[in-house]
């Protein structure tokens, strides 16, 4: 099939988050089973092209193909969406309904066009060729006033009327222009499918994801399995595998001597120090734990640093607050004991998915792709991969790291089972990239006889 992709970003060209790596590991995935794929992105400043401005140029990949439109007037200037991480442009609903429109007329000629999260939405709105939206980021809609959106945009080649599908309380909404006109709407784990059908979970989106006729399909998200694998990661101070899982404990090692830390159950987490990620859940009882030989190591940086960095204050042999390199990552899933991963809010999530294929069992709450991903040892003995708790609240979550501790320390037949469990399913984006082959052929009328996991015999 051929099939257009567009995006707000892409690793490694230009990334500020998960969006970029998980749509080029999916794209990627796609091309190596065969599929003709073309990626396209804004050209920000930051990518240094040269040619013709209001024009497509290609940049320097592999397959996928990717290009990049340059506009200067709305993409010649500092940073991705602001000019500081963390900041946004006040006209980004322009900078990206005119690259939507760039995007709406490259379409033509392809089969499908893949449209992710309210950046690029409104690109199934006006373009002729079929489209499927997945959306990562409920919560980042995109909106304008409507006549000045419409104008933007420009008209329809697909037959639906633009003020139509963008109106939202009298303005324009991107995201619900593209959820109403897409042939196909999925995000990012099956859990998170369902979430965004309930109000109090789906940002104001879920009477329009409700009413649609086709159900809104979930997809857990994939991994790198090739760049991530413990078997040959040159970053790892020793390599291992489920053959070798003994090899594990100089990682282990190597973690306790960078962080200097004092022994005890070695916990870890990577990503961004916020509130939403659950790391407050620690403060409550943080103090208690220490005690009963908790020990965490947390590499990122955010909102909550201060309390992050109040704790290794007062733990300074139990806690580790570094900044994040990938190496320390990888180091971090490859050494740690068990990965703190409580996000009170996480659609599809890939630290698990790293973890568990380093042999780190996730302690999770149900949320999201960590429901979909992590199976709790107690709830489910011979398919449980990590523990879960359920309830959203200090109490819980202390009792499972507490059960964590005590499963690590004192039953080591089953923590290995774990981990065997983790580092043997497949985490890879080839496994996705069958399902959304098979939602693809629903998305452009196709009745496809291949089973979901079966190559397709061309492009």
């Amino acid at each position: 099939m051929r099939i257009l992709v567009a995006v707000a970003e892409l690793a490694p060209f230009v990334t500020t988050g998960g969006l970029g790596t998980a749509v080029a590991g999916l794209s990627g995935a796609l091309a190596e089973r065969g599929h003709d794929v073309t990626v396209a992105i804004p050209g920000y400043e930051l990518l240094g092209l040269e040619g013709a401005d209001r024009q497509w140029h290609e940049l320097d990949a592999e397959a996928p193909r990717v290009v990049a439109f340059r506009d200067d007037a709305a993409f010649g200037r500092p940073g991705v969406y602001g000019p500081e991480p963390g900041t946004g442009y006040e006209d980004n609903w322009w900078r990206y309904l005119r690259f939507t429109e760039a995007v709406s007329g490259l379409s033509q000629g392809y089969e499908l066009v893949h449209l992710h999260d309210a950046h690029v939405a409104a690109a199934a709105v006006t373009s002729a060729t079929p489209a499927v939206l997945t959306i990562h980021n409920a919560s980042y809609q995109l909106g304008a006033p409507l006549a000045d959106a419409v104008e933007v945009l420009g008209p329809s080649f697909g037959g639906h009327d633009p003020a139509e599908a963008l109106e939202w309380w009298l303005g324009a909404n991107f995201l619900k222009g593209g959820i109403v006109t897409a042939r196909r709407v999925t995000t990012v784990s099956p859990t998170h499918a369902r979430e965004l059908t309930v109000e109090a979970t789906s940002f104001g989106i879920g009477e329009v994801l409700r009413n649609l006729e086709h159900p809104v399909v979930g997809i857990l998200n994939g991994i790198d399995a090739v760049s991530w694998d413990p078997r040959t990661d040159p970053t790892l101070p020793v390599r291992f595998s489920t053959r070798s899982p003994q090899r594990r404990a100089a990682n282990r090692r190597a973690l306790f001597e960078l962080t200097r830390l004092s022994d005890g159950v070695l916990f870890g987490n990577v990503g961004r120090m916020s509130h939403q990620k659950g790391l407050s859940l620690v403060e409550y009882y943080i103090d208690g734990l220490v005690d009963e030989g908790f020990r965490l190591v947390l590499v990122g940086n955010g909102e909550i640093d201060w309390m992050v960095d109040e704790w290794v204050e007062r733990h300074p042999q139990a806690i580790a607050h570094l900044p994040y390199s990938e190496r320390l990552a990888r180091l971090v899933s490859g050494g740690a004991d068990a990965y703190l991963m409580p996000s009170e809010f996480e659609p599809s999530g890939i630290g698990q998915l790293y973890a568990m294929r380093y042999g780190c069992p996730p302690l999770v709450y149900a949320t999201g792709g960590l429901a979909d991903s992590v199976v709790d040892v107690d709830e489910n003995p011979r398919q449980g991969n990590g523990l879960v708790f359920r309830a959203f609240n200090a109490e819980e979550f202390t009792k499972t790291v507490r059960r964590a501790m005590r499963y690590r320390r004192d039953i080591p037949a089953l923590w290995r089972a774990l981990q065997a469990r983790g580092m043997s399913a497949d985490w890879s984006w080839d496994a996705r990239a069958a399902e959304y082959e098979a939602l693809f052929e629903e998305a452009v009328g196709r009745s496809s006889e291949r089973r979901p996991g079966d190559r397709p015999e061309g492009g």
